[in-house]
């Protein structure tokens, strides 16, 4: 059989067609493979596709074969991505907030294309994306990309910062001037990204979310130097995401909230019992944030010191409080 122009991308079209149309329930014999390589105008002869599928295999597709009385087939094993864990994937796009509902259905195609035509096509119509919590910010990726930039190359961003007001309309700070900061980190916490840098105004370290991040741009200016800086203990700290004062506090809690605790300081931290519970010490940022999920135990939790925080705990309760003593 003479060459076809297309001949060297044979072995190409045959692993597309192996990783697209295949696996343990949908199998093809060397005749179907045949078929489908001529439908992109490639000409194959049977022996020649005994050599192509064992040197796919060589190159680490797993390619099985089905022998029956009548016919073999071949077929997909298994995939670099297992589906249980393609599923997971996509349901972490289709729940993320950063993530417009148009680029998740972009992203959950891209991903289902992983797992071949069949499972993949279940996965796309077992997804729903809502648009009721997602993102508007469409060049979220690019702020992405340009602040992981900055880290790597060790430069300043500067950006446009919002929030919305009563009217859903942008509200930017400092009067719509770009904030220039020292990238440190990328992190996605609570279904929102972050981008945390050294912000010289404040002389602090603030946590922006991307998804409100306009117009970023690397500036060619040396970031600020600071080999202490620990994104893990950073984080750690925070409730939320929150910025406020960082404090090492004393807390008490009942018993029943142990797996409470363990989920959100992690197995590591520890306790000391007492007789009717127990209490934990750690440094962490005292904000509304951490006073609001402090406040949803009631009298099963309690800060025990310092007494600065405790009068200032104290404070936010008094004044939520009052909210509801106004009508009689």
């Amino acid at each position: 059989m003479p060459k076809s122009p297309k001949q060297k991308q044979k072995l190409i079209y045959l692993a597309k067609i192996f990783m697209e149309e295949t696996d343990d329930e949908h199998k093809l014999s060397l005749s179907q493979l045949a078929q489908k390589l001529e439908q992109y105008g490639v000409g194959s002869e049977r022996k020649s596709l005994y050599d192509d599928i064992n040197i796919l295999r060589d190159m680490g597709l797993d390619i099985e074969c089905d022998m029956c009385a009548r016919n073999t087939t071949y077929y997909l094993a298994s995939r670099e991505f297992e589906v249980p864990e393609l599923h997971l994937l996509a349901n972490a796009v289709a729940c993320s907030k950063f993530i417009s509902s148009r680029k998740s259905v972009q992203l959950i195609n891209k991903i289902a294309k992983l797992a071949g035509q069949y499972e993949g096509g279940k996965l796309v119509r077992q997804m729903i994306v809502s648009d009721s919590v997602k993102s508007s910010n469409e060049s979220i990726y690019y702020t992405i990309s340009a602040a992981n930039e900055a880290i790597q190359r060790k430069r300043k961003l500067s950006f446009l910062y919002f929030d919305y007001d009563a009217r859903k309309k942008k509200v930017y700070h400092d009067g719509k001037e770009p904030l220039v900061i020292t990238p440190r980190a990328l992190v996605w916490n609570n279904e929102n990204y972050y981008v945390v840098g050294y912000y010289e105004k404040y002389d602090k370290y603030v946590n922006f979310r991307a998804d409100k991040m306009e117009k970023t741009e690397i500036l060619e200016i040396p970031a600020e130097k600071d080999d202490k800086f620990n994104v893990t203990e950073h984080c750690k700290r925070l409730f939320g995401m929150f910025g406020g004062h960082d404090e090492t506090v004393r807390l008490r809690f009942d018993d029943g909230l142990a797996g409470v605790v363990i989920d959100r300081f992690g197995q590591k931290i520890p306790f000391v019992t007492t007789d009717n519970g127990f209490y934990i010490e750690t440094e962490l940022t005292v904000s509304p944030t951490f006073f609001g999920w402090l406040f949803q135990f009631g009298d099963k939790a309690e800060i025990l010191a310092p007494e600065e925080v405790r009068d200032e705990f104290a404070k936010f309760a008094r004044k939520t409080l009052k909210q509801y003593n106004k009508r009689k």
